[in-house]
């Protein structure tokens, strides 16, 4: 069980627009978040009263916190989107991380179909944005992390995509569990800006076919063929069960962690990166 993590509400606001280099991976990538938000949205269809009030895998809030959290951070990171087109910053959220507290408070008791419309209507806005972006550029500076504005489409796809795993009983019973729906491109995002998390690299064996990464603060790369685990800690499972552990979410299976060939602790892991700058 994890505790609900936070978009960072610290209100900076960067003079220049950081250098980043041009992706060509946005358009996956909004396509995958508007089918999370899809497959959120359809799930919260099936659910009655007593599931939305029902406990979420996270300490303290409901299904509702959850879906109202999903609505909130869409509506803040479209925000994020908007202003930037026009030259300008402002904190994530309105009213800084009081005003997402009580935001999400707020939304949390909704019936099924102001959950079903008031995630619809981020979606909405957030397609606008995107569309918007495509026209004024995606280097546009933002708050968020002191980044840009492909920072924040990354960090909705992370919120939506997570979150709609975290949905506790009422979720597994409709296949929302990493396993089901973390696709290979959307893990090697999370162990690429989850490796904050770990105090040093730690070489990743992907079960399903093999592939070696060395995880650590710097990001991921290609493990050299050479590495071994009297290098570094080896830490071998499926893709999304991986991606789970550095999330802080339950995998299917635990991940297993060996050095020098025998079986140790998988690594403790720091806080989640929120509020650090996006790594260039």
């Amino acid at each position: 069980m994890t505790s609900p993590h936070a978009v960072d509400p610290a209100p900076t606001s960067p003079l220049d627009a950081p250098q980043a280099a041009p992706r060509d991976d946005l358009p996956a990538i909004r396509r995958d978040a508007a089918a999370a938000l899809r497959a959120l949205t359809e799930a919260v269809l099936g659910l009655d009263d007593e599931a939305l009030g029902s406990p979420s895998s996270l300490d303290g809030w409901t299904v509702g916190h959850v879906l109202s959290h999903v609505a909130m951070v869409g509506d803040a990171l479209a925000r994020q989107a908007e202003l930037a087109a026009q030259g300008e910053t402002a904190e994530v959220y309105e009213g800084g991380a009081a005003g997402r507290a009580a935001g999400i408070d707020a939304g949390a008791g909704r019936s099924r179909d102001e959950h079903v419309d008031a995630l619809a209507a981020a979606g909405t806005r957030l397609d606008a944005a995107w569309d918007l972006t495509d026209r004024t550029g995606w280097d546009a500076p933002v708050t968020y992390r002191d980044g840009t504005v492909a920072d924040v489409l990354d960090c909705w796809w992370r919120e939506v995509r997570i979150h709609a795993t975290d949905l506790g009983e009422a979720g597994s019973a409709q296949g929302l569990t990493p396993s089901a729906t973390w696709g290979l491109g959307f893990t090697d995002h999370l162990l690429d800006f989850l490796g904050l998390r770990l105090s040093g690299p730690v070489l990743v064996v992907r079960q399903e076919d093999g592939v070696r990464s060395v995880v650590g603060p710097e990001g991921v790369r290609p493990a050299a063929d050479d590495a071994s685990d009297d290098d570094l800690v080896t830490v071998t499972g499926a893709a999304a069960d991986v991606a789970a552990w550095l999330a802080g979410r339950d995998p299917v299976t635990t991940p297993v962690a060996r050095r020098g060939g025998a079986r140790v602790d998988l690594p403790t892991l720091a806080p989640w990166p929120s509020g650090v700058p996006v790594r260039r």
